[in-house]
């Protein structure tokens, strides 16, 4: 007894349902962050009352970025001249920021002031290029099987 119709798979289908797929968690993402700011600035929760929806929010958002890297290759794998600039301008654009809202810390803090500051871009950046190597050859180890 069948339930339902075999129908063929096309690539037209198969496009589409990515469509849906990549906007319906692309919403989700937005809702949850616009949460985690209605309870923080409008609501005044305090920050660990929110952690567990940061944490989701972090996973799902790095996750899907690392899916995408791996599974599809089709992210871009930056060359070592663009991993330094990317480098240069995210540690700016975070000290900057941090900076300009704390001021200059103390010598004695760099371990919780500069270090995260410093080495957190170098993290993601490293991560990045990392999954978009992993990702190119993955795809081209499927190619060559074909």
């Amino acid at each position: 007894m069948m339930l339902f119709q075999k129908r063929p798979i096309d690539e037209r289908m198969r496009q589409t349902s990515r469509l849906v797929a990549a906007l319906g968690l692309g919403i989700t993402q937005v809702l949850l962050a616009g949460v985690i700011f209605y309870r923080l600035y409008v609501l005044g929760q305090p920050d660990a009352e929110v952690r567990d929806f940061q944490a989701v929010l972090a996973i799902s958002i790095f996750g899907t970025l690392a899916l995408q890297l791996f599974m599809g290759g089709a992210l871009p794998v930056p060359t070592l001249r663009g991993m330094v600039i990317g480098y240069a301008i995210l540690a700016a654009m975070i000290a900057g920021v941090c900076l300009a809202i704390y001021g200059v810390p103390e010598a004695a803090e760099w371990h919780s002031t500069w270090l995260p500051t410093l080495l957190g871009p170098a993290l993601m950046v490293g991560a990045y290029a990392g999954l978009a190597r992993l990702g190119q050859w993955n795809v081209d180890r499927q190619i060559e099987a074909d």
